[in-house]
């Protein structure tokens, strides 16, 4: 785990180029994440990243509440992994973490350990625009690894992975 300077936050939205992620949050005890594909950067120096997630969501109150959360960032062999946080299955409706090998952030989220890349933020700003928020989130640490490829897009039926040649 590391402080993210400009370089190391390129190098961290290099693995995400638009694919899945984790959002997840420690509250109280609690573990609650989500997949979310809704997440940009908005500024390199210092690093900053904007969520929008559904107010309805318990993961909105819990990072409303805590003012922190970690990303995971996810790779092309981890399609189920997206799937299981975004809830399709519903043995893990309770604890979607059941099983996973998970660190923790300096802030205490959840990271998977198996994730491409991951980040973790403190709240700076929450606008709520209708029935969701924007989430500004500060990066204080994050890491990644080169020797994975990012999921791009998955739903139901089927998942797009880079392929080498894309890199």
């Amino acid at each position: 785990m590391s402080q993210v300077d400009g370089q190391s936050f390129k190098n961290i939205l290099a693995c995400w180029t638009a694919g899945i992620t984790v959002v997840s949050v420690a509250s109280r005890g609690d573990w609650q994440a989500i997949t979310v594909n809704s997440f940009a950067s908005v500024s390199m120096q210092p690093p900053f990243i904007v969520l929008n997630i559904a107010n309805r969501l318990d993961i909105a109150a819990y990072i409303r509440r805590e003012k922190h959360f970690a990303i995971s960032i996810l790779s092309d062999q981890q399609l189920e992994l997206g799937k299981r946080f975004a809830g399709y299955y519903d043995h893990l409706r309770e604890n979607r973490f059941e099983g996973l090998d998970c660190e923790t952030s300096a802030l205490g989220d959840p990271i998977i350990d198996e994730s491409m890349a991951w980040l973790s933020c403190e709240l700076q700003q929450r606008i709520d625009v209708g029935e969701n928020s924007m989430i500004l989130g500060k990066v204080v640490e994050g890491g990644w690894t080169d020797d994975k490829l990012p999921l791009l897009y998955h739903n139901r039926q089927w998942g797009v992975f880079q392929s080498q040649e894309d890199k």
